[in-house]
């Protein structure tokens, strides 16, 4: 049996609040809304990216909740958010595409060593905003009078793995 499960991003929070010019900047008055910022931006791309967004930032005291559909994590005070984005990757690996969005060099080598593709702040960037562009093209496209599919607005590689599972399910060779 295969399991097929959408790609899932796993964010290191304050790592991408800092490389990012406008969240950067935000932090220094107020890390709270530099946080919610985040989560709002990211927010707008589920699930058209993913199908799973797990933010992960070092804390005081465990918490997991879900915001807009994504996933926020506060690790422990004495587990980083390292520790607990490795820990992550390594345990969705066999059953998804993971990335992980991190400018941290060590843990861009520990991630891409569990097999999980790595994004760095800025290419998380670029591709939410290739997303949103690409996005927009197809909402716009006349060309496209049948009205809005699914395939219209879903990933690639959602769709693809959809196919997959069809065709499992009605015993064609995948």
């Amino acid at each position: 049996m295969v399991v097929l499960i959408a790609p899932i991003l796993i964010v290191d929070g304050y790592n991408i609040i800092g490389a990012w010019e406008n969240l950067k900047a935000l932090k220094e008055t107020d890390m709270g809304s530099a946080r919610e910022q985040l989560l709002a931006t990211l927010s707008a791309y589920y699930p058209w990216c993913w199908g799973r967004i797990i933010i992960v930032f070092d804390g005081q005291h465990f918490g997991w909740e879900d915001v807009d559909g994504i996933e926020v994590v506060f690790t422990e005070g004495n587990e980083s958010a390292d520790t607990m984005i490795e820990k992550l990757a390594a345990g969705l690996v066999s059953y998804s595409q993971v990335d992980v969005a991190t400018s941290d060099f060590a843990e861009y080598r520990a991630a891409s060593a569990l097999g999980a593709a790595v994004l760095s702040a800025s290419a998380l960037q670029d591709r939410l905003e290739e997303e949103r562009s690409s996005y927009q093209r197809r909402l716009t496209d006349q060309s496209k009078r049948r009205g809005l599919m699914l395939n219209d607005i879903l990933h690639k590689s959602v769709i693809d793995r959809l196919d997959r599972l069809r065709r499992l399910r009605s015993g064609e060779k995948a």
